[in-house]
């Protein structure tokens, strides 16, 4: 397939480019930063709120994978991301209709459930793809609308467009930071309640956009794309009743697994996360032993 990936100088971006190279692709990579060192020697700077240089990018691709939006950012205004971020957003949905491109992944956000979460706010736990949205800034309302937007795409051409509601990226070098940012004391825990601990690693955000393109016949569908546990040393059920003693529980929750429910993408997308925290870190925060190799990547910074 020829592949448009959007946002390619992005944390997401930059691994989903390669993991998508590798798996025998042809990718057009793009975003408004110029990214010389890109894994595709096919990168185009463009501005997507301009829809005539979206049509020109789009031009020929087989699918898309759009990741170019302002990240919740402290470094932008409110009104800047959801100006920025609606019309990009829309801009690809209508070029995709317009050139009748067959399939569309792009990445909303686990923002739209009502981050940051309070006990209040939650129907019930683990939260899946079915529980009530709220949101509570312009980035995820943003994202929220983009969900609707696709759902009325889709009506009016049927094409394949898939929402990966994503969830606190990590790049394999920033586990070292997690006992310092997220387990130093029992506030950092109750601050991490937020986002009901999930977080992703970038290599599984990635292998999430390769297997939503590959795979045929999905329609309209939106899946919860984590890591396979918590960003905690904790058991997820402790969490629970500690920090959230009032919510029902929607099924057994077992071990250390994450409570933002990934069963949707494993059953449907073959969405099986390879990377967690664990494997990089003991409980107590000390560093594993790990081949040099295994960080290697991120550290190109490609």
């Amino acid at each position: 397939m020829k592949v448009v990936v959007t946002g390619a100088a992005g944390k997401i971006g930059r691994w989903t480019v390669r993991t998508i190279l590798e798996a025998g692709h042809d990718v057009i990579a793009t975003d408004r930063l110029l990214r010389e060192e890109s894994a595709s020697k096919k990168f185009i700077q463009a501005d997507l709120r301009d829809y005539g240089q979206v049509i020109q990018l789009l031009q020929g691709c087989d699918a898309v994978v759009h990741l170019g939006n302002i990240p919740t950012d402290v470094r932008n205004t409110s009104q800047a991301i959801f100006e920025n971020n609606m019309l990009v957003n829309f801009n690809i949905l209508e070029a995709c209709k317009d050139l009748k491109i067959a399939k569309l992944v792009w990445a909303s956000s686990e923002t739209v459930l009502g981050y940051p979460f309070k006990p209040g706010d939650l129907s019930y736990l683990p939260l899946d793809e079915e529980h009530p949205t709220t949101v509570k800034s312009s980035y995820a309302m943003a994202k929220r609308l983009t969900e609707i937007l696709s759902d009325m795409f889709y009506k009016l051409t049927k094409a394949q467009i898939v929402s990966l509601r994503f969830a606190n990226i990590y790049e394999p070098d920033e586990y070292e930071k997690m006992p310092i940012m997220h387990w130093k004391d029992d506030g950092q825990k109750n601050i991490q309640k937020k986002n009901v601990w999930a977080y992703c690693d970038v290599r599984d955000a990635a292998k999430a956009c390769l297997l939503a393109i590959e795979k045929d016949n999905l329609g309209i569908e939106t899946f919860h794309i984590t890591a396979p546990d918590t960003i905690m040393p904790d058991l997820s059920k402790d969490l629970v009743d500690r920090y959230f003693p009032d919510v029902s529980l929607k099924r057994t929750i077992q071990g250390h697994e994450t409570l933002m429910a990934i069963d949707k993408a494993r059953k449907i997308l073959g969405y099986e996360p390879r990377y967690t925290w664990r494997s990089v870190l003991n409980n107590d925060g000390t560093t594993k032993k790990l081949p040099e190799d295994q960080l290697a990547l991120s550290k190109t910074n490609i």
